[in-house]
């Protein structure tokens, strides 16, 4: 090897150890970086023969590539709904003026004028959109919370559960209508309200009441204030009424039991339709049993549709689905966040502020939601840390600055002798 061939390999030295420093230093500039991936400087050795020369003398080393490290990050908790993390697999999407895409693991949202989830640099989240009352799209574009409020929804079923006491006795007295409220109550073996909804979200309290009929065997009757529905205030209208036989296991014997709802229609607000769901039909989700018990039971009634009101707030679940919270208690369904991955995210190009962009060798984009196709959960009131480990960073930091001091000791040895040389020629 020459003097100038052992110049050239420490000048190469000096290279690959500042830019392994320059990549540690990044590396540690960004250890408080939400959502920052680490990299590392990969080089290779240089032979001689590789530049023409014979034999296999080495000849320093350069610089093979930069490589990212795409580890999972630690999650911290914040005071921000709008801050999220993704635990696993994938980047958020986000979308510049131009309409550019973009991939983040830097989840610090916030609401902007527009009621659009923007980065820090005012980039746009994507998610899919709805196309009106709550129903997801297929569509992916800018998330918008919308903040309008929520107009009143009418019911049309009331999920029943509940027990009636075996050992209950008999009504002596069914009244057939027209009847009264106290009525009701006094010759019912068993009441039970709920309020209901019309299409202007106005609620009305509905009243159901048992009959024991027999052994096994019931009527239900469900009523309404006839006032609130053009009719005569206090006398009580049938909405529902029910045949309800039971087999000698306590459950709902639905061959047998026979349901029929009554069209009603409320004051200034459109005619619908209430069933009230027992568990008879297949599709129903109601349980309605008959053991004994000290009394009968409601365990759980809820009917759907609500009162018109005004937007609270939001969350954000696992899967990315953004829910509106409102006055009246409803939630709405207002978007959600897509999560992308890429078959060699490795080869993603980074563009600074939390950024990258796919490149031909990392591939295209696969969208989809969060928790599926391998991709990670979504987090919210969370933010991802940088995945440095500052300890590690240190050490490889005190190797490069090692190997940069010796190739400058290199340089400056082959420099004195290369000018003793010199001077003897």
């Amino acid at each position: 090897m020459t003097l100038f061939s052992a110049l050239q390999t420490g000048v190469s030295g000096l290279g690959t150890n500042g830019l392994s420093m320059q990549v540690l230093g990044d590396n540690i500039a960004n250890l408080n970086t939400v959502g920052f991936k680490g990299s590392r400087a990969d080089f290779q050795d240089v032979l001689l023969q590789s530049i023409g020369t014979k034999g296999q003398i080495g000849a320093g080393s350069a610089t093979a590539r930069i490589s990212q490290n795409f580890g999972q990050g630690s999650l911290e908790t914040s005071t921000m709904r709008s801050d999220l993390a993704i635990d696993g697999k994938g980047f958020f999407v986000v979308k510049n003026n131009e309409g550019n895409s973009f991939y983040s693991r830097a989840g610090q949202f916030r609401l902007n004028n527009e009621g659009s989830l923007v980065s820090l640099d005012g980039l746009k989240l994507q998610g899919y959109e709805t196309v009106g009352n709550g129903v997801l799209g297929n569509a992916v574009g800018d998330i918008n919370i919308s903040t309008e409020p929520v107009p009143g929804l009418a019911t049309s079923e009331v999920v029943f559960t509940a027990n009636l006491d075996a050992s209950a006795a008999t009504a002596a007295t069914i009244t057939s209508p027209p009847l009264d409220f106290t009525t009701i109550t006094n010759e019912a073996t068993f009441t039970s309200s709920t309020v209901v909804y019309d299409s202007l979200g106005v609620s009305h309290d509905v009243t159901t009441a048992f009959y024991k009929t027999g052994t096994n065997s019931w009527i239900q009757r469900s009523y309404i204030d006839a006032g609130e529905a053009g009719g005569t205030a206090g006398v009580p209208q049938e909405i529902f009424d029910a045949t309800l036989n039971f087999t000698t296991a306590g459950a709902l014997d639905t061959a047998t039991s026979v349901t029929t709802a009554t069209p009603v229609t409320f004051t200034g607000a459109s005619a619908q339709t209430i069933n009230f769901d027992l568990g008879i039909a297949a599709n129903e989700s109601g349980v309605l049993t008959q053991f004994d018990t000290p009394t009968s039971n409601v365990y759980d009634v809820d009917p759907n549709g609500n009162s018109s009101g005004d937007f609270v707030d939001f969350d954000i679940s696992a899967d990315g689905t953004i829910n509106g919270i409102y006055s009246n208690g409803a939630t709405l369904v207002l978007g959600k966040v897509v999560l992308a991955t890429f078959r060699a995210q490795g080869n993603l190009n980074r563009e600074g502020h939390n950024l990258y962009s796919a490149t031909a060798d990392s591939g295209e984009a696969v969208i989809g939601d969060a928790d599926t196709g391998g991709r990670g959960s979504v987090h919210s009131f969370t933010l991802e840390g940088s995945n440095i480990d500052l300890e590690r960073e240190f050490v490889s930091l005190i190797k490069s600055q090692k190997g940069y001091q010796a190739s400058a000791r290199l340089v400056s040895s082959v420099d004195d002798l290369l000018q003793e040389l010199m001077q003897i020629v």
